[in-house]
């Protein structure tokens, strides 16, 4: 990543930053932005409009991160969809949005199979494995659900207008299809599942700015 790339990073991650309900947060933030968008010559254009980016994942359909990217959805106006070729997903919507839901998106996909390495013998079936990490993926969710507007510097209000806003910018540019391929309807090991659920609760919902120490979204 070049020095450039790092500031961008790092100015978005401000801009986010400088719509937290804290109003001294927010302005501290909205300051150094602007610092550093006249230091690089930069412009708030750059970080406006509507955007796409794409994260990696696996060809094979994998359940538990389809809902990790339908929890992240209800946090920030963004759209996704799962692309039937590569298996990435791809997230639309405002620049700043997408960066925050493709950031919290692929720190929480790393989280959930570095705990799954660790905390799964080596040699665990698969149909264990992915349990775990679907019990992990559902708290997850709830979790989100529960934080609700804490969660978001939208009301819902705002989020569920923008949101529509952008299914509907999406899907007058993009022909959707249908994933063709059948997944595997394994029932899952509902003790790896629940060993999951339990240790969801020690993940970080925290926003994953830089330099902001243990600041957690909207306050929480």
């Amino acid at each position: 990543m070049t020095e450039l790339e790092s500031i961008k990073r790092r100015i978005k991650k401000l801009l986010a930053l400088s719509t937290s309900p804290n109003e001294n947060e927010a302005l501290s933030a909205m300051r150094k932005a602007n610092e550093l968008m006249a230091e690089y010559s930069l412009s708030q254009a750059e970080f406006a409009g509507y955007v796409e980016k794409t994260v990696k994942s696996t060809k094979r359909v994998v359940e538990w991160r389809t809902v990790v990217a339908n929890a992240v959805e209800r946090l920030y106006a963004t759209y996704h969809y799962r692309d039937c070729n590569t298996g990435c997903f791809v997230f639309y919507g405002k620049d700043l949005d997408v960066f925050m839901a493709t950031e919290m998106f692929s720190y929480l996909v790393k989280t959930i199979d570095r705990m799954a390495k660790l905390n799964i013998r080596k040699n665990a079936k698969y149909r264990y494995r992915q349990s775990y990490r679907s019990g992990i993926a559902s708290r997850l969710w709830d979790r989100i659900n529960e934080l609700g507007e804490q969660c978001s510097w939208r009301n819902s209000a705002e989020l569920s207008e923008e949101k529509q806003n952008i299914a509907v910018w999406v899907e007058n540019r993009i022909v959707l299809t249908r994933d063709g391929k059948k997944s595997k309807n394994t029932r899952a090991n509902m003790n790896a599942w629940k060993r999951g659920v339990s240790d969801a609760d020690g993940i970080s919902l925290s926003r994953q700015m830089t330099g902001s120490g243990t600041r957690r979204i909207g306050g929480w």
